[in-house]
């Protein structure tokens, strides 16, 4: 008889629990712009991973609360399960590193239940662009505050 390793062990069985607790989602890949004319092309052509880092914030704040969480694409076809569609509906970048920046998210989250859309969320965040913010460009700054709201989508999400 094999000896089994306690932390294999554990391993396998925190992966059942997770499997089990039926808590799986898809998440948007890339969050889009709802409306892209609303959008200054100056964001639109330099922060190009926005709606990527909006997607996959939101992700790691789910699964920390416990969630399996996937990307997909067209998430409100998605006919089974779980899923919650991230757009973007307006960003705004004032300012600079030398003035202080003023930049602004906001986004509008629909959560789904087996295709069915059962309530949306909409948050937006400003950011100065915190701690050394003289050596943050734009779209560091940008960044920041679509990380907090991916964070306030899977507080959002776990509230349902």
């Amino acid at each position: 008889m094999k000896c089994v390793n306690k932390f294999s062990v554990l391993v396998f069985a925190l992966s059942v629990s997770a499997v089990a607790s039926g808590k799986d989602i898809s998440v948007t890949s890339k969050a889009g712009y709802r409306e892209a004319d609303v959008i200054a092309d100056k964001i639109k052509s330099e922060c190009t991973d926005l709606g990527a880092n909006f997607s996959q914030s939101t992700k790691k704040y789910l699964e920390e609360t416990g969630w399996q969480a996937t990307l997909a694409e067209n998430v409100e076809t998605i006919e089974t399960g779980t899923t919650v569609k991230l757009e973007i509906i307006n960003a705004l970048s004032a300012g600079n590193a030398f003035i202080g920046h003023q930049k602004s998210v906001a986004i509008v989250a629909s959560l789904y239940q087996d295709g069915k859309l059962v309530d949306t969320f909409k948050g937006s965040r400003n950011s100065s662009g915190g701690f050394g913010a003289g050596f943050k460009g734009s779209c560091d700054v940008l960044n920041r505050t679509v990380n907090t709201l991916g964070k306030d989508v899977a507080k959002w999400v776990n509230s349902k």
